[in-house]
């Protein structure tokens, strides 16, 4: 009989990883083409939710979320575990009240592609979202900004994280 410890773990993550990154995809797929242009307004709490819940695996797995430079980390290492080793993150610049970060590699975005769909209307908004309502629970005195996307066709995506206004 076969077990899942059979299974060598890093296949393990990579299957689960793009399934992960497959899910919100074909639901963006399916329920479009029933609902249209009220798909986004609908999916939109649907993310600031999932950005809630990051602060939870946040604090169970100890990471550091005081200041812009911890919460870009955390933000990455979170995104990764979720989606898998796809992405891939850098740190440009950072102090403790302003971070800017990159997004050179997306799972989203590769599957969104795979299965053909334009990635201003699946990914862009939902990405953007996801990566507001996480910062923005991880610590509520910062927020986060996208100077690029790849979804809107830039060659890689920038996000500055800040002290709120």
């Amino acid at each position: 009989m076969v077990s899942i410890e059979d299974i060598p773990a890093e296949v393990r993550w990579e299957i689960a990883a793009k399934a992960a990154s497959a899910t919100p995809v074909a639901y963006d797929m399916v329920f479009r083409e029933v609902l249209g242009d009220k798909y986004d307004e609908i999916e939109r709490p649907i993310y600031i939710e999932a950005g809630k819940e990051m602060k939870s695996l946040a604090t169970a797995l100890g990471l550091p979320t005081d200041n812009a430079m911890d919460l870009g980390d955390a933000q990455s290492v979170l995104t990764t575990i979720l989606y898998g080793p796809e992405f891939v993150f850098g740190n440009v610049e950072g102090t403790e009240d302003r971070a800017v970060g990159t997004v050179t590699g997306c799972a989203v975005l590769n599957r969104t592609n795979e299965m053909g769909l334009d990635p201003k209307v699946v990914c862009l908004g939902a990405c953007q979202t996801f990566c507001k309502s996480t910062i923005e629970n991880l610590n509520p005195k910062y927020t986060q900004r996208f100077t690029s996307a790849m979804c809107a066709g830039d060659p890689y995506c920038e996000m500055v994280i800040e002290l709120k206004g």
